[in-house]
């Protein structure tokens, strides 16, 4: 009994002695917010220690190497914002591919019938075989069409911040309203207009050479389904990678394929339709 005592009476001597150990101690913030340091020093805080803050200085609850120990995290956290020029490249790059074969000429059946195949004029290789009156001519075309588009967008903002930035055009879209009333339905035509573009929402974290970004880009254009259609093209993503670096986001790929007979001719058409986002973040000096 009296050794349980006497290691009781020894645990609560050291666990006070400990807890003695730990003071508080006001750190003031010269350029970081509260917010932005209080996460990476609570990792480094040993058991029983504490941190917290408000109006741009720290509390922190510590022993004495543990306070020195943060106090250095600090000093290499705590630095002016950089700022940082953040570059969006949108490429898109389509083919097109088809060929058109025909066949025309004249054959006779017999002495009283003759078969007649109407041509096609057209560019493109020919191939004619003739015998007597009889005749056949084969043609083979071939094309290959390529289109390439790029566009590209800069904003600069301060490490932390959050951007946004937008280029377009605001299209009219025709709008028809039938309302019924009292005497009857009555019909109202109006425009209103979109804003189309293309831009993105970014917001940047720096880890010395290191950024990661939040992004949402974006890149809209006119349709070909009517007034007020619209090609829409989004994109959310976190990256991380080096400054001066470009670094891909992403990209969509499309194909299509078309097969069209008429009588002895055949024509076929493939189409591949590319889109690839890139991004570039670089320090401004």
């Amino acid at each position: 009994m009296k050794r349980l005592l006497l290691a009781l009476t020894l645990f609560c001597c050291l666990l006070s002695g400990a807890r003695a150990q730990q003071e508080v101690e006001i750190l003031p913030l010269r350029h970081r917010t509260v917010d932005q340091v209080i996460p990476v020093l609570q990792p480094m805080l040993e058991p029983g220690g504490a941190v917290s803050g408000m109006n741009g200085q720290l509390v922190v609850k510590a022993s004495r190497r543990n306070r020195e120990q943060l106090k250095q995290i600090l000093d290499s956290i705590d630095t002016p914002p950089r700022m940082l020029r953040i570059r969006i490249s949108q490429n898109r790059e389509m083919e097109s591919s088809g060929r058109d074969v025909g066949v025309s000429g004249s054959v006779s059946l017999g002495n009283s019938v003759r078969l007649v195949q109407p041509g096609n004029p057209g560019p493109g290789g020919t191939v004619q075989v003739q015998r007597g009156s009889d005749s056949l001519n084969g043609r083979v075309l071939d094309t290959r069409t390529t289109r390439s588009s790029s566009s590209g967008q800069m904003v600069q903002v301060m490490e932390g911040g959050r951007a946004f930035i937008q280029v377009g055009q605001s299209i009219p879209v025709p709008m028809r309203q039938a309302v019924v009333g009292p005497n009857g339905v009555v019909v109202t035509d109006s425009t209103v207009y979109r804003d189309i573009g293309q831009g993105f929402y970014a917001e940047p974290r720096l880890a010395g050479n290191r950024v990661t970004l939040d992004i949402s880009p974006q890149n809209d254009s006119p349709g070909s389904y009517g007034p007020g259609s619209t090609n829409t093209q989004r994109l959310s993503t976190t990256v991380s990678g080096r400054l001066g670096e470009w670094i891909p986001l992403g990209g969509t790929g499309q194909e299509s394929s078309s097969r069209d007979r008429a009588n002895a001719d055949l024509s076929t058409r493939d189409v591949r339709d590319n889109r690839s986002v890139w991004l570039l973040v670089e320090e401004v000096k």
